[in-house]
């Protein structure tokens, strides 16, 4: 595993998704999940991630991904939620839905709308991090939980805050209800 996160960031409802981000993968959404596991529990969640991690390296394909949602999950309203999309159904969908239940009801805890906690990703995409290292010494008062390498740059994970105080630091997306990067392959 390349990244394995605190343990406090293991705790309640997680789900870990294997997801093709290959540039001809055309699907939006779900539709990249190639697999997923709903955890509740620190040791769920790492008997997950190995499972997804032998499944990872068995496709041999660097641009699969995993994957792990940041914000726990509140197990109610995702229950409501999917309870309301099964009412909402089409008979011409009804079948597609009911074969593709684990896929339906992940789809459903991960509406931002049932997130438990906020969490922000800071996604760095420069291997040269004194922009947002010097806006980080100006933002002491800040909370950073920790941070970790990515292929690409770095990953912050910080308490919530304005957004506008982050104007004009080049290469920095916040992501208000994320995905850890857990592993992937290469480098």
């Amino acid at each position: 595993m390349k990244f394995n996160p605190p343990t406090d960031f293991k705790l309640g409802v997680h789900v870990l998704m294997l997801i093709d981000r290959g540039v001809q993968n055309s699907n939006k959404g779900s539709k990249r999940w190639i697999n997923k596991i709903i955890t509740t529990s620190e040791a769920e969640w790492d008997e997950a991630a190995a499972k997804l991690i032998e499944l990872q390296n068995y496709l041999a394909n660097p641009d699969i991904r995993l994957y792990a949602s940041l914000n726990c999950r509140n197990m109610s309203k995702a229950i409501k939620h999917f309870q309301h999309k099964q009412l909402d159904l089409i008979d011409d969908n009804r079948d597609n839905f009911y074969r593709r239940i684990n896929d339906s009801f992940c789809s459903s805890l991960m509406q931002p709308e049932n997130r438990m906690v906020s969490f922000f990703l800071l996604d760095c995409d420069t291997t040269d991090p004194m922009g947002i290292t010097g806006w980080m010494v100006k933002n002491r008062d800040l909370k950073v939980y920790f941070y970790y390498p990515t292929p690409n740059g770095w990953h912050y994970i910080t308490e919530p805050f304005n957004p506008v105080r982050l104007d004009g630091i080049p290469d920095v997306e916040i992501k208000k209800d994320a995905l850890m990067l857990i592993n992937w392959i290469g480098q």
